[in-house]
């Protein structure tokens, strides 16, 4: 019952974070679509956000077939949720990808994680970036149960 119920809340979660990444109004579909028919790659985020999402959507799909052993995929989606966190914080630390060599213009000033954390700018004033944190951390915990559960 537990495993069922860590089970639904994992996937729930990582339909949200997909949701977040894959429709997300400054780097999700439609800005790899508009960077696409441009031909240029600008930000490297929008490529980022949406080939994520769509793993996460797959390895649901995968799991929930029985194609795939839970236990890598729980790994994996951890590995994901980490790489969503700790990205969002190196990409205000290190100057808003000023150092994407292909980049105009998206550099700036670094922030420190403080900033980042409680700080005016970012999670305080961008709802989406905020849920998205939350959700990625949830996602995290709640796959770290399941693995635990799926090695003890």
């Amino acid at each position: 019952m537990k495993r069922r119920i860590l089970q639904s809340l994992a996937v729930a979660l990582a339909v949200i974070v997909a949701g977040l990444h894959l429709f997300h109004p400054d780097f999700g579909i439609w800005a790899l679509m508009t960077y696409v028919s441009i031909q240029s790659l600008p930000d490297p985020r929008p490529l980022a956000f949406v080939l994520s999402a769509v793993a996460i959507l797959l390895g649901i799909s995968l799991v929930a077939d029985g194609a795939l052993d839970p236990k890598p995929a729980y790994l994996g989606g951890m590995a994901l949720m980490l790489v969503y966190i700790a990205g969002y914080f190196a990409w205000h630390m290190f100057g808003h990808g000023g150092w994407w060599p292909w980049g105009t213009g998206l550099g700036g000033h670094s922030h420190t994680f403080l900033e980042i954390l409680i700080g005016e700018g970012h999670l305080r004033a961008d709802f989406l970036a905020l849920a998205s944190k939350i959700a990625e951390l949830a996602l995290l915990v709640v796959l770290g149960l399941l693995y635990a559960e799926e090695s003890g």
